[in-house]
């Protein structure tokens, strides 16, 4: 009954006000008698942020899906930040006379960095999307030094990643910093056959623009090396034996929002859990604790069924596209009214669920012979896709809504003499509804009501013997404004509403219809007094 929630009396009454205002030497009363507004209803008003789904029966689905949880490449393999320390100089108490153009004795050089990475995770291969490399240089020595850095492993369109810096003498932490994004970098050491292991070679030389001079011991270029928040586009290798903690968390729902319903019975449904694996890794998902939990009754129903504790995923495979490198795995666990205690879970309208779980990776060991795979952007994601038919069972559905209606201003009201606020319905669905609005004051104390007790009840449709509407019935319901009322709406602040749906007593199953519609017209017929200026 959203409908009637939007028409605030405020309008209507302001409305009335304009209809007769006019340039008077007299006083003078109005008979107005005019339609304000129309709005078709459906079962879908019920519901707040639901998708809705008809069969060829015309028979409607509550159906919809909702990621639950999932994690990205960061959960699984983390670049760690490095920071070395080099003293790039001539060995102690040694001397050499230096000419221009000459490396430091001992240079090149080559490294290797042995990374260390949590998880026992194993790369032999990345591909940086985004990260820097910075350096702190100091010369020591009276000329100025060049400093060569290359990464012969780590490659961008063929080229080594390459680092070119003179160093003046005398010159302390001078700081400078080298995008490493987009370069191809191989982990496999000097022989291309270990793991986590960066190649680099150093060389320290006097440029030939420099002055021949004597190099002593001590003497020379130093630097700290830092490789910093270095995010992986792509990393290949072994990611471990890992498991991956799903927190206890929930996921809004929404199906129900100030909805109560009475003795609710669903004939059949279904969540199919749907796990989805853009990793090219095997996994193993271990769901629990999910509950379905109704804020508003306070009551929550936990989810027994047994194929969700023990799930096995195949990995991904890789495409030829760059837009979508993975073909991702998917495992669907169909949880139904019969292999689960799903029928109570859902007919508790839940507003959320809750969950926890766990992922295992590669739980059976290194398999792929260390060739698990994985880009950014992609993870591991579990989905609950809820389809529940609506044919039902039900002693009634009760929808409380509230309005800001601020009428202690309108200073109209006094110029009404009487009338009435008249809703017309003409009713499609298989059950009654009795209509009821509550005038609030500032202190949100119910002051009044709108709709007189029984005369506010909006007659079903007519229905064939399996509870199939086959014809529309019409009500007209008038809220009196009596000056008491009057009164009492002088002090609104607000307004609540509350509309109650009644099924048939013990009805069999009734199913609601996507043909199923309450048609409503809300008109104003008052007297009005219209005051000159």
């Amino acid at each position: 009954m959203r409908f009637i929630y939007k028409i605030s009396l405020a309008v209507l009454l302001f409305l009335a006000f304009q209809s007769c205002r006019k340039s008077f030497e007299t006083d003078w009363d109005l008979d107005i008698a005019a339609p304000i507004a129309r709005s078709k209803l459906n079962i879908k008003n019920f519901f707040s942020d639901t998708l809705f789904s008809s069969d060829p029966t015309g028979l409607l689905h509550l159906s919809f899906s909702k990621k639950i949880a999932g994690f990205q490449l960061d959960s699984l393999v983390q670049l760690p930040d490095t920071v070395l320390d080099y003293q790039f100089a001539m060995l102690p108490n040694t001397k050499l006379y230096l000419p221009p153009g000459n490396s430091i004795p001992g240079f090149p050089q080559t490294q290797e960095i042995n990374l260390t990475l949590s998880g026992g995770v194993e790369l032999r291969s990345t591909i940086i999307n985004n990260g820097l490399i910075k350096i702190v240089y100091s010369n020591s020595y009276t000329q100025p030094l060049e400093f060569k850095m290359v990464l012969p492993y780590t490659t961008k369109y063929g080229l080594p990643f390459t680092i070119n810096e003179i160093i003046n003498p005398g010159t302390n932490n001078l700081a400078k910093f080298y995008d490493i994004g987009g370069y191809d970098v191989k982990l496999t050491g000097m022989t291309l056959s270990k793991i986590n292991s960066l190649v680099q070679t150093i060389d320290v030389k006097v440029p030939s623009f420099a002055q021949p001079d004597t190099i002593r011991g001590g003497q020379g270029v130093y630097t700290q090396i830092s490789y910093a928040d270095l995010v992986p586009y792509y990393v290949e290798g072994y990611f471990g034996q890992q498991n991956i903690d799903l927190p206890y968390d929930s996921v809004a729902l929404n199906i129900s929002n100030n909805l109560q319903i009475s003795n609710f019975q669903i004939s059949s449904a279904f969540i199919n859990f749907k796990i989805v694996n853009e990793f090219g890794v095997d996994i193993n998902a271990q769901l629990s604790n999910i509950k379905s939990v109704n804020t508003l009754s306070s009551t929550a129903i936990t989810l027994n069924a047994s194929g969700l504790s023990n799930i096995n995923i195949n990995r991904a495979s890789k495409t030829t596209g760059f837009s979508n490198p993975i073909f991702p795995t998917i495992k669907t666990v169909s949880v139904n009214t019969v292999n689960s205690n799903l029928k109570p879970f859902l007919e508790n309208l839940p507003d959320y669920l809750t969950y926890q779980g766990k992922i295992v990776v590669n739980p059976f060991g290194n398999i792929s012979a260390s060739n698990d795979f994985a880009f950014l952007g992609t993870g591991i994601n579990i989905y609950a896709d809820v389809d529940m038919p609506l044919q039902i069972r039900a002693d009634y559905f009760k929808l409380v809504s509230y309005s800001t209606i601020d009428l202690t201003t309108v200073k109209q009201i006094d110029n009404i003499n009487y009338g009435d606020i008249v809703l017309r319905c003409t009713n499609g669905f298989p059950f009654n509804a009795v209509l009821q609005g509550y005038i609030l004051n500032d202190q949100k104390q119910k002051i009044d009501s709108l709709f007189n007790v029984p005369g506010n009840v909006i007659k079903e449709g007519l229905v064939d013997m399996n509870n199939i509407v086959i014809s529309t019935s019409y009500t007209e319901l008038r809220i009196p404004l009596t000056q008491a009322k009057l009164q009492n709406l002088k002090l609104c602040k607000s307004l609540q509403f509350v509309s109650q749906f009644n099924l048939p007593p013990q009805p069999p199953d009734i199913k609601l219809l996507d043909s199923y519609n309450l048609d409503l017209v809300l008109s104003l017929d008052i007297n009005y007094r219209a005051r000159k200026k």
